[in-house]
């Protein structure tokens, strides 16, 4: 990864000097994720171990003529030789706090946005964005089995078969990562983190975001029922026809995942029943 020294000579005629430069995550051979600030602006900086930045890049500038809220980053820099790129600082807070504290408005209007988002982009194919197949969301669940321990990789490989049949489309754009900490609350409804986006199915994102937030409402305590039929009755004024079968689908192969990266077996229970 480019050193510090390095990326203060980068940053400091974009951001002004000097950079102070704050480590949000490091996935050590893979990526880093910064906040720099400079005398006149701070900046999201992602350095790659891989030439995914140029990737990204596309990814970020292809959903750029989006809707006005949610706010997406701007692309600020890329620099391929670097492995870099420099994305605008999206403003607010995670939605974690609203959901964990019973704020029904804040995330009634965080489900009107995402709503929005995917409805701005159906029937559109922006630059940087291929179809993502129910098979390749498979074939990164079997990746990670690899890296789980025996017991619970067989627990999920016996609860897969009846979520990976056949396929889904591709209508819209869809983060594919979305969880509470992806969706910020400011003035406006902010989506960070766009690195995996690509064509598919909304419930995708959104059966991704309800099997995190079961795994939120067990480790918080927090009662979030109210607060996630808010986000949901909002989301489905914006989006119509979305297909509850495909939605838990999705809900189960997310709670599979996060079995196997958090090592929950509870969470492959959840998953069954949600594939009944």
């Amino acid at each position: 990864m480019i050193d510090r020294d390095q990326l203060g000579a980068v940053l400091g005629p974009l951001l002004g000097a000097p950079i102070a430069l704050e480590v949000l995550k490091d996935k050590p051979g893979r990526r880093a994720t910064m906040r720099a600030r400079g005398s006149r602006r701070s900046a999201i900086v992602k350095t790659y171990a891989s030439q995914r930045a140029a990737t990204v890049a596309a990814r970020v500038r292809g959903v750029a003529g989006g809707p006005v809220e949610p706010v997406v980053p701007e692309v600020l820099l890329l620099d391929e030789a670097l492995h870099l790129v420099v994305l605008s600082e999206v403003p607010g807070e995670p939605l974690t706090r609203a959901l964990t504290s019973g704020d029904r408005h804040v995330c009634a209007r965080a489900g009107a946005a995402l709503g929005a988002w995917h409805t701005a982009w159906r029937g559109t194919a922006p630059a940087g964005h291929r179809p993502h197949t129910l098979a390749r969301e498979v074939e990164i669940l079997e990746a990670r089995l690899a890296r789980t321990p025996p017991e619970l990789a067989a627990a999920v490989r016996a609860a897969l078969p009846p979520l990976s049949d056949g396929d889904w489309g591709w209508p819209t754009i869809v983060h594919r990562d979305l969880y509470e900490e992806q969706i910020m609350v400011g003035e406006r409804i902010g989506l960070i983190d766009l690195d995996d986006s690509a064509l598919g199915p909304p419930e995708l994102d959104v059966g991704n975001l309800l099997g995190h937030l079961l795994l939120l409402e067990r480790r918080s305590g927090a009662p979030i029922a109210a607060v996630k039929a808010a986000f949901l009755d909002a989301y489905r004024e914006r989006v119509q026809g979305l297909d509850e079968s495909l939605l838990e689908r999705c809900r189960a192969l997310t709670l599979l995942r996060l079995a196997c990266i958090h090592s929950e077996a509870s969470l492959v229970d959840a998953a069954a029943a949600r594939a009944r």
